[in-house]
């Protein structure tokens, strides 16, 4: 039996798609005869670098990993790619740590071709063992309603765990001051932005589970304006729960887990011309959604599939 550390441990509650992303792999790695641990022990086959970060539920930085490859030459070390600092309004400066964790690691795995692109290109990696896996979602909690959707009013959910301004909030902001006039519900589950109080968004708490699934299936149109997201969660699970999606043209990885069931759009004058779109070819949007694509089992499969590579 392989033992395979990760190095952030799942949080209970509601958090971000990494805490989620290593909760369902563990679980699957558990199945399938791995020993899951979030502590350097001795023994460890695998090291997975979920971030190479100190932090809250990562007790581990890069400078443990650096030290236990070299007690431990024979430990393989996979890293997954999931952060750039273009995702945010305002660096963090990331990068530079993140290209000396690829240059490091054994195997790296990036969560979009987009993000995949944009470090290899950027910094001129050259690297041997690489690969890009779009993340799923828990089938067991994000599944589409039985019921056949009502369009007589127009209701558009979006959810987010960040509250940073690329996530979609100027798109959002636009959105809240019109949306009465164009007769159309909007709700944002999670933590909105500060800079701006909306007046006719409904705002809702961060939820999980089947709590937020379930407010998701209540509604008919996932919308995601966030911008140069690597690959982000949120959007698949919008999709799952059974809605066609409209996402932001320059949304980095999102569009690869939308072809077919969505529309993209650019401005807020886009925005509801794709809108009408979805609304008036609903059903042919719906029957596009693949769910098996979708699952957090075709993500786990993908990831098995390369460990043993």
């Amino acid at each position: 039996m392989k033992k395979i550390f990760f190095s952030l441990k799942p949080p209970e509650g509601s958090y971000g798609g990494g805490g989620f992303f290593v909760k369902n792999l563990s679980q699957f790695l558990t199945n399938n005869n791995y020993q899951v641990t979030y502590t350097l022990d001795d023994d460890i086959d695998i090291l997975f670098i979920i971030d190479p970060r100190r932090g809250p539920n990562k007790r581990y930085g890069l400078q443990n990993f650096l030290h236990y490859k070299k007690t431990h030459p024979n430990t393989t070390i996979v890293y997954r790619v999931n952060e750039c600092d273009i995702k945010r309004d305002v660096s963090i400066n990331i990068e530079p740590l993140i290209v000396k964790t690829i240059e490091f690691a054994d195997k790296v795995v990036f969560i979009s071709k987009w993000l995949q692109d944009y470090f290899i290109k950027k910094y001129k990696l050259v690297l041997d063992d690489y690969i890009y896996i779009l993340n799923g979602c828990n089938p067991d909690i994000f599944f589409p309603g039985e019921e056949k959707k009502d369009l007589s009013q127009i209701k558009i959910i979006t959810h987010h765990w960040s509250y940073n301004y690329l996530k979609g909030f100027h798109i959002y902001n636009q959105l809240d001051k019109i949306m009465e006039a164009k007769n159309i519900q909007f709700t944002f589950v999670g933590q909105y932005n500060q800079q701006y109080k909306p007046k006719n968004i409904k705002l809702i708490k961060p939820k999980h589970g089947l709590e937020l699934s379930n407010i998701i299936r209540s509604h008919n149109i996932y919308l995601t304006a966030s911008q140069n997201e690597p690959c982000g969660n949120h959007h698949i699970e919008g999709i799952a729960c059974g809605l066609p999606i409209l996402y932001c043209k320059n949304g980095g990885g999102i569009k690869e887990s939308c072809d077919g069931v969505g529309e993209e759009f650019k401005s807020l004058d886009e925005f509801f011309q794709k809108l009408e779109k979805i609304v008036n070819n609903y059903d042919t949007y719906v029957k596009n959604i693949d769910y098996n694509f979708l699952s957090s089992t075709r993500c786990c499969e993908q990831y098995l599939t390369y460990l043993k590579y």
